[in-house]
């Protein structure tokens, strides 16, 4: 995997599958994604990335979405490029996830990316604080 996490997973193979699960931990088995009444937010539209991530969504001419997947010891945020799918892996140690004025700002290693919740919807607050309480405990400053 390079440097700065984001990793195409159209084909799966070992190698990117142990990459990702280096970087953003074990995913949730099921009886735990119940418990946390889901691990996933709804679709997010990308309106402003940094360079390589727009180069990579900018290939598409349709609106660019992205999607957001809890791990144990990170996020994993998925977007689609022409005909790939593809994978920014943050630890939760580098993530920075700001809400303000209905846009989510979501900075890792090297990228950004800004995002509204599409057709005039709200982002879900649920989720972020489910995203702040799981970096905070895993960081060993349970928010109460």
């Amino acid at each position: 995997m390079s440097p700065i996490n984001i990793v195409n997973i159209s084909y799966p193979d070992k190698k990117t599958s142990k990459a990702i699960l280096k970087i953003s931990g074990l995913p949730f088995s099921f009886i735990e994604r119940i418990k946390m009444r889901g691990i996933g937010c709804t679709k997010l539209q990308i309106i402003e990335s940094s360079p390589q991530v727009s180069q990579l969504v900018s290939a598409n001419t349709d609106t660019a979405y992205c999607n957001i997947e809890l791990r144990k010891t990170g996020i994993v945020v998925g977007f689609n490029s022409v005909m790939r799918i593809y994978a920014w892996c943050i630890p939760y140690h580098q993530l920075n996830m700001y809400y303000n004025a209905g846009q989510l700002s979501i900075y890792g290693p090297y990228h950004n990316i800004k995002a509204i919740a599409p057709f005039n919807g709200t982002v879900d607050k649920k989720f972020i604080k489910k995203v702040l309480t799981l970096k905070a405990a895993v960081q060993g400053n349970p928010l109460y």
